[in-house]
């Protein structure tokens, strides 16, 4: 036991040295569109580090029992926390699904009700052998050990569809960036740290169901390197854009400020239809690497996302303007027609421009 209290000290005290280099590095960034990326990764740390934590606060642990539900609700928290960061890694906007979060933290919850009554009780069983689960079975009601198997499968199942979630999004996220002759910088590194912390997560939930200290040893060494890659990894990241970044402010302007001087021209630029990344980023004076490393990581978009989104911020200050009507607006701001800007407008606002444009004016309803 004083192995594995040693192992645990020492991968926890990695991740908090680790953590904070992390904290110190958002504390020191400024407020923008990189902050919920920055948020994503301080929330796996907190995870990770609430994870290790448990070790010490708890008697029976996945080291020496089977099943133990703490340590996999524990264990759970830090595959949500993953998720989280890969999709907001990845461009992903699952974080925004509230029902897809309901359903991650409602039905293990709800599968671990009995295990909580069992313990409130004082009638909670510790698998600290096959043989002990195997001599639950035996008992007429073999109640805990069925609830515990079912428990474990269910957070299976919420893992399965989480690696799934994962791998698909960053397919996707890879695909556009390819489709749209994008920068593929940083997205080879990305995809080694997801597979590396899904082999560490993978590894972690068969421990449940191997009591073997030198397989948790070895886990603990794997975390260890996992941690140190990664944070070297956001590190590289975040250089990289603070480089490119300070890059532009020596050439008179940042491309943030670029971009929004580019987009305030009259005409309105993006009321081309045909307009390409290299296009773009020669009219706006910047490289087309540059361009693209900025919208997809600065702005958290895509191409055609952040053509969308331009498009639909530029509708929205020439619905203010009673001079034009909305079919003038429609084809200033790239639109072939009046019902595609309508059907944009209304699935990125909730509502009709027209209606907008009401509201906006105090233009009262005919």
């Amino acid at each position: 036991m004083n192995i594995t209290l040693i192992s645990t000290s020492v991968t926890l005290t990695v991740t908090l040295i680790c953590f904070a280099i992390i904290i110190k590095t958002y504390w020191n960034a400024s407020v923008g569109p990189l902050t919920i990326k920055r948020r994503a990764i301080i929330a796996a740390y907190s995870a990770l580090s609430i994870y290790l934590c448990s070790y010490f606060v708890r008697d029976c642990n996945d080291e020496t029992e089977i099943f133990c539900v703490t340590s996999m609700l524990m264990l759970y928290i830090l595959w949500e926390s993953y998720l989280f960061a890969c999709n907001i890694f990845s461009n992903g906007s699952l974080y925004r699904n509230r029902y897809v979060w309901l359903f991650y933290n409602l039905f293990p919850l709800a599968l671990a009700i009995p295990h909580l009554l069992f313990v409130f009780t004082g009638e909670d069983y510790h698998f600290r052998n096959y043989t002990e689960l195997i001599d639950a079975f035996l008992h007429p009601a073999p109640i805990q050990a069925y609830t515990r198997i079912i428990f474990v499968a269910g957070l299976l199942v919420c893992k399965v569809f989480i690696l799934i979630e994962v791998t698909n999004q960053q397919l996707k996220y890879r695909q556009q960036i390819i489709e749209e002759d994008g920068d593929l910088r940083g997205c080879r590194n990305r995809s080694r740290s997801y597979l590396a912390w899904a082999i560490i997560l993978l590894l972690a939930s068969f421990g449940q169901i191997i009591p073997s200290l030198s397989y948790h040893i070895g886990l603990k060494l794997g975390i260890i390197f996992a941690v140190i890659y990664t944070t070297r990894f956001y590190l590289q990241f975040h250089k990289r854009l603070m480089i490119l970044e300070e890059q532009e402010n020596h050439k008179g302007k940042s491309i943030k400020e670029k971009v929004s001087t580019w987009l305030k021209q009259d005409p309105f630029p993006l009321s081309e239809t045909d307009l390409t990344m290299e296009k773009i980023a020669e009219s706006i004076g910047v490289d087309a690497s540059s361009l693209s490393y900025y919208i997809y990581e600065f702005e958290g978009s895509t191409f055609l996302s952040w053509q969308s989104e331009c498009r639909m911020n530029r509708c929205k200050e020439l619905l203010e303007d009673k001079d034009m009507n909305i079919s003038e607006i429609a084809y200033e701001c790239g639109y072939s027609d009046l019902a595609a800007m309508s059907k944009a407008f209304k699935k990125k606002f909730g509502l009709p421009p027209t209606l907008y444009r009401r509201r906006k004016l105090a233009i009262p309803d005919a």
